[in-house]
């Protein structure tokens, strides 16, 4: 109504062609906005997989991880703690893909020891033969461990500075049949690191 009780008359639009219109263009902004969306979501988790990985990387730069093909080598610093204990034993590793059967009935990648005790600032050699044709790792951020292990047979050192248990897992992308299933559970392409 208008001020003096007129009537103001209403023209309703035409449904026909508006609605129409309306969905064509509401049809056209979802499926553009899902290819951007997609595409947005997959940007993200490269750019988080990067960074990621160059966290670990810088991480493993200020620990002291050594790494030898062939040849041993020692640290340059030890404890006095990491000295009155007796030198561990070598252990030997191999990483098979397709190795370990997993609850999902599923044969899994699989390192075959997943559990390494080590004595606080004292290496550990590790010979692994890695039976893939990729790298994978054994990887502690919280244990300031960062090896990478290249295919074929290769030693390896393993050094922690602090007492403590500490989780490892593969960070490069493997068990790709599962969607990475091994990387995530101890006993696979993961497991514990224990040092005293």
């Amino acid at each position: 109504m208008q001020a003096g009780g007129e009537n103001m008359s209403y023209q309703e639009p035409k449904r026909g062609t508006e609605t129409k219109d309306q969905r064509q263009f509401d049809e056209a902004v979802n499926n553009k906005g899902k290819v951007v969306l997609e595409w947005l979501a997959g940007a993200g988790i490269l750019a988080a997989v990067l960074m990621s990985t160059v966290a670990l990387i810088q991480s493993g730069e200020h620990k002291e991880v050594l790494i030898s093909s062939g040849n041993t080598t020692t640290p340059t610093t030890s404890t006095s703690a990491a000295a009155s204990k007796p030198p561990l034993q070598p252990v030997s590793v191999k990483i098979i893909g397709a190795f370990k059967p997993g609850p999902d009935g599923k044969r899994h990648d699989a390192f075959t020891t997943t559990a390494f005790a080590v004595h606080v600032g004292q290496p550990l050699t590790l010979t692994i033969d890695n039976t893939d044709d990729v790298p994978h790792s054994i990887t502690s951020p919280a244990a300031g461990v960062n090896i990478t292990i290249q295919p074929g047979v290769h030693d390896y050192k393993l050094v922690v500075n602090e007492a403590g248990r500490f989780q490892w897992f593969c960070v490069i992308p493997c068990d790709s049949d599962a969607k990475g299933w091994a990387m995530e559970h101890a006993g696979f392409m993961a497991g514990y690191i224990t040092a005293t």
